[in-house]
């Protein structure tokens, strides 16, 4: 499994509207990470289980 790091950024006590699109935008990222490392992952198992059949 990859290793996927990323940094939320702690929220305000007061209500920003940038500092909560920088929550969200730090959010989104870790979404796309884990998406595509995922999809590496099954990339790598489907080669592997082919690699042992041939």
């Amino acid at each position: 499994m990859a290793k996927v790091t990323n940094y939320i950024p702690e929220p305000k006590p007061e209500y920003d509207v940038e500092n909560q699109r920088q929550i969200l935008e730090s959010l989104n990222t870790l979404q796309q990470q884990l998406n595509f490392s995922f999809q590496q992952d099954l990339k790598n198992e489907q080669d592997a289980f082919n690699y042992f059949l041939s």
